[in-house]
């Protein structure tokens, strides 16, 4: 599937063959001859954790390559993505890609690494649309109700997210901003901690791709998707794009690597991809998640990714956010 993975609404935004030698494949090949390991930039339990996961779980038990995944959260989801960036370029160390982390927080906070620069972009997997919701026995039924409590009692409504300065941060800021309302805004690790924040009733509403599991178990109530998707099963919940808000963002996962990353480790994994893709484990993924299956090579990867990290700094700034 061809996505954009963002939409910004208000901004204009050889080898062997040479040889008549039959190709080898990745099995008698040297990589991977030693584990990989998958750092995710966020806290475990959310949907990153998952998308993750699934590529790492699957890398295991159906091509016996030992992978795993670490969790280095925190700073905005920028220590993990940091260790990536400074990984030795071998192929051992890979990372998840979120659009926060490479295309939002660099321009709000000094970060030691340079998201055109850094990494090598290896493949996406996915797309997940990131909902603001609320308690499914909240008195808010849909966003215009929120965003008229918050206009009504300034400073009273509070939310949070699965990052500091990520896409779902600004995208919702930008959209209270517009309709004069203040809100208090408290950080999380996580959207693991973010919905545990929720259902305790420490918060109004959260905003993250991490409410699959809730949502399932009855436990949310989704009042926007802050992207141009519509979220599956839910037709009637609208989208920033629909509203015309000045950030609308999908949630976008893939693996990144250290710059530099050998032709033959993009290869590979970009074939485990294409092959887990067409696994049942993956539609069962894409339930829990409430994504869709997206499949960007290498070089698309990076151009998005480029792309989004421009044009995602434009707004920040043209909003002055």
């Amino acid at each position: 599937m061809n996505r954009r993975g963002f939409i910004l609404s208000s901004f204009g935004l050889a080898g062997a063959g040479a040889l008549g030698l039959p190709r080898l494949t990745y099995a008698q090949t040297t990589y991977p001859a030693r584990p990989t390991t998958i750092l995710v930039p966020f806290a475990a339990g959310g949907a990153g954790d998952l998308s993750a996961r699934v590529i790492a779980d699957f890398a295991s038990s159906r091509k016996g390559d030992a992978t795993a995944v670490d969790f280095r959260p925190g700073a905005g989801a920028t220590i993990g993505t940091t260790q990536v960036a400074e990984a030795e370029a071998d192929g051992t160390t890979l990372g998840l890609y979120s659009v926060s982390p490479f295309a939002t927080t660099p321009h709000l906070q000094k970060v030691s690494y340079d998201p055109l620069t850094s990494f090598t972009y290896v493949v996406a997997h996915v797309f997940v649309p990131i909902a603001f919701y609320v308690k499914a026995d909240s008195p808010f039924a849909t966003w215009d109700d929120a965003v008229k409590y918050a206009v009504d009692n300034p400073g009273k409504f509070r939310w949070g997210t699965a990052g500091v300065r990520g896409a779902a941060h600004l995208a919702t800021e930008a959209a209270f901003r517009r309709a004069k309302a203040q809100t208090t805004f408290v950080p999380f690790k996580g959207g693991s901690e973010a919905i545990t924040a929720l259902l305790g009733g420490h918060i109004e509403a959260s905003v993250s791709s991490d409410y699959g599991p809730q949502l399932d178990a009855g436990q949310v109530r989704l009042l926007a998707s802050t992207g141009t998707e519509k979220i599956a099963g839910f037709p009637d919940v609208p989208t920033y794009g629909e509203m015309g808000q000045p950030i609308a963002v999908e949630a976008t996962y893939g693996l990144v690597g250290p710059a530099g990353l050998p032709a033959e480790v993009v290869a590979y994994w970009n074939d485990v991809v294409k092959e887990l893709q067409a696994a049942p484990e993956f539609d069962d993924y894409l339930k829990v998640v409430k994504g869709g299956k997206l499949y960007w090579n290498s070089d698309e990867f990076t151009e998005r990714a480029k792309e989004a990290y421009s044009s995602l700094g434009q707004a920040i700034k043209e909003l002055g956010l």
